[in-house]
């Protein structure tokens, strides 16, 4: 597996490009087909469901299908031109329009699902997944509402011998972020102190659509689209255009999250692996004007956690924003080097770290860059082919099971939700799920109010 080290890697284009014309599904990964709980012989093949082949789905697909026991069985999308192009690669492969539709007639064909569609779609598909007994891999963030979190968490719970993986993948194959996470783990620079954060600005033309804007005017729906599957869950549904889909759909607030949900879970994830953090107890995100039916831009969100023995104050304050506003390294002490986009900078007792997506590291002591820090010997991982290994039984490191990829999505979503009351300070009742005297964010950025036929189904037993 190629390190993906630059803006000029595969692995950056893909996610520059990454569309999803296709989102009717559903997702489940399931060790075997015979029953529940069974434990998959490990010479035997997983047979994989695909949910959404186009964008994204191209890089996890291409991936998972260098593994020697994987034998794609079905695909689902509601670009039909895209369906009907990657089903006659596969020859016997079953295909379906409607995610639905796979676990009612196709159950027994397939182990395992991967969600490579929309934002919006992950709770319902990974869900129904999982109610089937499939083991899923889905793309982050791992659901579109922060009620969502909640249900994935009592479904995992339900199901706890299947497999999940969320597709952070710059996590376990980047090189660097591991290398840092053990400096971070370790101690070596000593405890920590803050964190600040920062993405992209949203780029209008790529795949995000110009802040503060309003839903695009209808177009005639193209033959090959099944634009009511394309809505699933929403209540009302949106009127086509190709400024929301194939791939501009994130820059919505009933379809994605915008830059901070984009990019919360590749920033921010080291922290949760190093430190193990619990959920923020207040958020606050300032912006200059609140986000409407397109997500706002320019915004700074500070989000507050509870400290102790693991860090040097008794609270750890993280600043996440997004179009690129980052830090005064002067103010902070430290010297300015070359800074990119999607980069975290963790100030410890001793020192700092600033660590890049792909795992570009920049140490600083004192004051000063340090060139020579030792940095850790870490091996080589495949993303995918452990997730794979993991459902056919086998032993290996698994990074990003449902549990984890749950409590990396809190934070950017907080993020997120909480442009729609800037500046103010939100108090976050994670046990709960809720915000502590705020019932209008309670009503108005918690959950949706799923369409009939599309919602998370419940998991009795």
């Amino acid at each position: 597996m190629t390190e993906p080290n630059s803006a000029n890697s595969p692995l950056e284009q893909t996610r520059r490009t990454f569309l999803m014309s296709s989102i009717a599904g559903g997702a489940s990964l399931s060790l075997t087909s015979i029953g529940l709980g069974k434990q998959a012989n490990k010479n035997s093949r997983l047979k994989v469901l695909q949910i959404g082949t186009g964008g994204i789905g191209q890089l996890d697909r291409g991936n998972i299908q260098k593994h020697p026991q994987v034998e794609f069985s079905g695909f689902c999308d509601v670009d039909k031109n895209s369906l009907n192009e990657i089903a006659a690669q596969f020859p016997g492969a079953f295909k379906v329009t409607d995610y639905r539709e796979a676990f009612s007639k196709f159950l027994d064909q397939f182990d395992a699902v991967i969600v490579d569609t929309p934002d919006f779609h992950h709770a319902p598909m990974m869900i129904t997944a999982l109610k089937h007994h499939k083991h899923v891999y889905g793309q982050k963030p791992i659901v579109h509402q922060l009620d969502e979190l909640r249900l994935l968490k009592k479904a995992i719970k339900k199901r706890p011998k299947l497999i999940t993986q969320m597709g952070n993948q710059r996590a376990s194959n980047s090189i660097g972020r591991r290398q840092a996470l053990k400096i971070l783990k370790s101690n070596q620079l000593g405890k920590p102190v803050k964190a600040y954060a920062w993405g992209e600005h949203i780029r209008p033309g790529s795949h995000s659509v110009a802040p503060w804007g309003s839903l695009p005017e209808p177009e005639p729906i193209p033959e090959y689209l099944n634009w009511d599957l394309w809505n699933g869950p929403l209540k009302p549904k949106l009127p086509y255009s190709p400024q929301i889909a194939p791939k501009r759909w994130r820059g919505y607030w009933e379809t994605g999250g915008g830059m901070l949900a984009d990019w919360g879970c590749h920033i921010l994830d080291i922290l949760y692996y190093a430190y193990d953090l619990p959920s923020p107890l207040t958020v606050k995100t300032e912006t200059k004007k609140p986000s409407n039916e397109s997500h706002s831009a320019f915004n700074k969100s500070t989000l507050i956690y509870p400290g102790g023995e693991r860090f040097a104050r008794d609270k750890f304050v993280l600043q996440y924003a997004d179009s690129e506003i980052r830090p005064s390294f002067k103010k902070l002490g430290l010297p300015q080097v070359k800074l990119y986009v999607n980069e975290i900078l963790i100030i410890c007792e001793e020192g700092a770290i600033l660590l890049g997506d792909l795992g570009k590291i920049n140490i600083f002591r004192d004051g000063k860059e340090i060139k020579n820090e030792p940095l850790p010997s870490v091996p080589p991982q495949n993303h995918w082919f452990a997730w794979v290994d993991r459902c056919l039984g086998k032993t290996v490191d698994h990074w990003s099971p449902f549990d984890m990829g749950i409590r990396i999505t809190e934070p950017a979503l907080l993020a997120t939700k909480a442009t729609r009351f800037p500046g103010e300070t939100l108090k976050w009742d994670s046990p709960k799920f809720r915000f502590e005297d705020h019932e209008q964010a309670n009503r108005t950025i918690l959950k949706r109010n799923y369409r009939e036929g599309f919602a998370p189904p419940k998991i009795v037993s």
